[in-house]
């Protein structure tokens, strides 16, 4: 796929370069990490896991305590009661799992659609530039193996996209 994609780059690099050298590249990760707002609501997010983090950390201790309660009455308890003990914590613990990864799941979710939010801004900004500067080909920089400095506009991209109230917003995790 990595030599497909470069043998396409190339080949359309060199046809531009038949026709034209406007050409320009950005790093759409590093302007996405990068952005204030992005940031932001980042730290916004882990101030909202951390109650439930704390949570979680406390429910897996009491599962701790369980299972060596389970153990050690192993051996007072008769076969049929230990295996009802086992059961009891393997549906409990079953329960926690599924709660831990929906909160984990949440939260990948709302970051990738913070993360398409900018992105569909950066793709509004960048096909402005182009216009605005008659650019003709706009390479993210994690697809081409080596450019000049000059071609790059991260910085002139970052600080635009710095100046957009963009809105971002996440939701709380619910427990059900």
């Amino acid at each position: 796929m990595i030599k497909e994609t470069l043998i396409f780059l190339l080949i359309i690099i060199s046809s531009f370069q038949i026709h034209s050298k406007n050409i320009v590249v950005v790093n759409i990760d590093k302007l996405i990490n990068t952005n204030n707002q992005y940031i932001n609501i980042i730290k916004n997010i882990e101030e909202d896991q951390n109650e439930m983090i704390t949570e979680f950390e406390i429910t897996e201790e009491e599962f701790n305590k369980r299972l060596s309660e389970i153990n050690k009455d192993k051996l007072i308890l008769d076969e049929i009661s230990t295996n009802e003990l086992i059961d009891k914590y393997n549906f409990d613990l079953e329960l926690f799992t599924k709660l831990v990864d929906n909160f984990n799941s949440h939260y990948q979710n709302q970051i990738a659609t913070i993360r398409n939010t900018i992105l569909q801004e950066l793709i509004v900004l960048l096909e402005n530039y182009a216009i605005e500067n008659d650019i003709d080909l706009i390479l993210d920089s994690n697809n081409y193996l080596i450019a000049s400095n000059n071609i790059n506009i991260n910085e002139l991209i970052s600080n635009k996209l710095n100046k957009i109230d963009l809105k971002l917003e996440f939701e709380s995790f619910e427990k059900n």
